[in-house]
């Protein structure tokens, strides 16, 4: 039994792989390949009419083709009857401006060649927006990581916070119960508008559901600080004042102490102090002098 013509016809353009025959009308010569064969398939990979394209030279129907390495491909496979499995090829011409596609060339007769190919450009730029969210994940956790180790008084504190880490967010912004009263919240990278809303709503449920009296907010891992910067950071002591919590803010580096001047805002000398570990100790000795004053 012998598939009929016109039944061949109907399964290549039934198929979802890119199937193009090129015919080499002259020995070695690349510029005389000639498109015979391309199916409904292949001319949506390739964003071409079938009718545009067929019967007609690699330069007439594809402008700049003969620029690519794929003629010269088609060429080789004709003259030395060997398939070459081409894997991902990035391709580029006046009709297909950006693409990547898998690519087999197999000899057809002596002076035909049959290309399979399967435009994979979107599923390549998905990957690599994946890999690149990922990388950008772990990065984060990366910075949330160093900042926890900065404060060693802390370690035990962080390792379960760590453990408890599910999303970025929660990376980028750990609160910590550090003692009786008392809160830390390391900021790493940037502190724009979004970022400064989540960090106050999950800052203000703390206080409330640990009554917590003061919160210590480390600023070391932020980037450079803009106006909005640091009046998002006022903003957050004011709404820990509103709660009765008073904020400390520590690790304010010079170029970011000059940015706080220039944008205005108004943070009490009292509310600075120089570390974490020094911002902590002093609030011990508070508490311990405090304690023994009452007697």
């Amino acid at each position: 039994m012998t598939l009929s013509a016109l039944a061949l016809g109907n399964v290549l353009d039934l198929l979802h792989v890119g199937v193009c025959v090129w015919q080499l009308e002259v020995p070695g010569e690349r510029e005389s390949l000639v498109l015979r064969v391309c199916n409904p398939a292949a001319a949506r990979f390739l964003s071409v009419r079938v009718e545009d394209v067929l019967d007609k030279q690699i330069n007439v129907g594809f402008p700049g083709a003969l620029d690519t390495p794929l003629p010269g491909v088609f060429t080789q496979v004709i003259q030395s009857q060997t398939t070459m499995a081409l894997g991902d090829v990035p391709y580029k011409d006046e009709i297909v401006p950006d693409g990547v596609f898998s690519i087999v060339v197999r000899p057809l007769d002596e002076s035909s060649a049959l290309v399979e190919f399967t435009n994979v450009t979107d599923e390549r730029r998905a990957q690599a927006e994946s890999k690149a969210m990922l990388e950008a994940a772990e990065l984060a956790r990366s910075k949330a990581q160093a900042v926890a180790k900065s404060a060693k008084a802390l370690d035990d504190k962080l390792q379960v916070i760590e453990a408890q880490k599910r999303d970025i967010i929660a990376l980028t912004a750990p609160i910590l119960e550090v003692g009786a009263g008392v809160l830390a919240l390391p900021l790493a990278g940037n502190f724009d508008l979004q970022r400064s809303e989540i960090v106050r709503e999950k800052l203000l449920e703390a206080v409330s559901a640990t009554k917590a009296r003061e919160v210590v907010i480390d600023v070391t891992g932020l980037g450079v600080m803009d106006e909005l910067t640091a009046n998002e950071l006022v903003r957050l002591t004011r709404s820990l004042a509103l709660l009765g919590a008073r904020a400390y803010l520590t690790g304010i580096s010079g170029p970011n102490a000059q940015a706080m001047v220039s944008s205005n805002a108004e943070i009490p000398a009292g509310m600075c102090m120089r570390n974490l570990e020094s911002a902590l100790r002093i609030l011990r000795d508070r508490r311990r002098r405090a304690r023994a004053a009452r007697g």
